[in-house]
């Protein structure tokens, strides 16, 4: 089976016009994380008292949350709420891309620790760069990443295959891996 030089071009294309602002989120925001820019998330922490002793309980714990939040004027996060064991302690998290809340234990059993965080829009960015936010992002990044390896391959395809650009594809090539293998010494 022939490959077609047009069917390649345009998978190419395709892929680079629907990824391109994507891939420009992650280039821009790794750029900034590289000089340690994040942006900034506004923590506030709240002591909570307990009517009955402290329970690993999704729905009571959740009840908890919207209650202080709202009696506190903060605004609710979407998303789903989860419990985890964290280190022998229950964590209950709640939260979307821009809000998170967390409910620690404490030492007195009649008290808990609601934390509440507030990112701005280059956190929020931050988020999505780690992979932080939620299936749909990561599942978009994973597709994103297959197709940056499809375009890149393609464009060697394409390059390989016109004999003006051919030598100067395969120098470039090998020297792409001659430079990559100091990083693994």
């Amino acid at each position: 089976m022939k490959v077609q030089r047009m069917a390649v071009i345009k998978l190419h294309v395709i892929l680079a016009c629907l990824f391109i602002p994507m891939a420009t989120l992650y280039f821009v925001s790794g750029a900034l994380y590289t000089f340690d820019i994040k942006g900034k998330i506004d923590k506030q922490v709240y002591d909570l008292p307990l009517a009955e002793p402290f329970t690993p309980d999704l729905e009571r714990l959740s009840e908890l949350a919207r209650t202080a939040l709202e009696q506190r004027n903060q605004a609710l996060p979407r998303g789903e709420s989860t419990i985890r064991n964290k280190d022998g302690s229950y964590e209950y998290r709640w939260g979307d891309l821009r809000r998170l809340v967390v409910i620690h234990q404490t030492a007195n059993p009649l008290q808990v620790e609601l934390v509440y965080r507030q990112r701005n829009p280059l956190a929020q960015i931050m988020r999505v760069h780690r992979a932080e936010a939620g299936l749909l992002p990561q599942l978009f990044s994973f597709s994103m990443a297959v197709s940056l390896l499809t375009i890149l391959a393609s464009g060697i395809f394409l390059a390989v295959g016109l004999p003006k650009l051919r030598r100067t594809a395969w120098i470039s090539l090998a020297a792409g891996f001659v430079i990559l293998l100091p990083v693994f010494m």
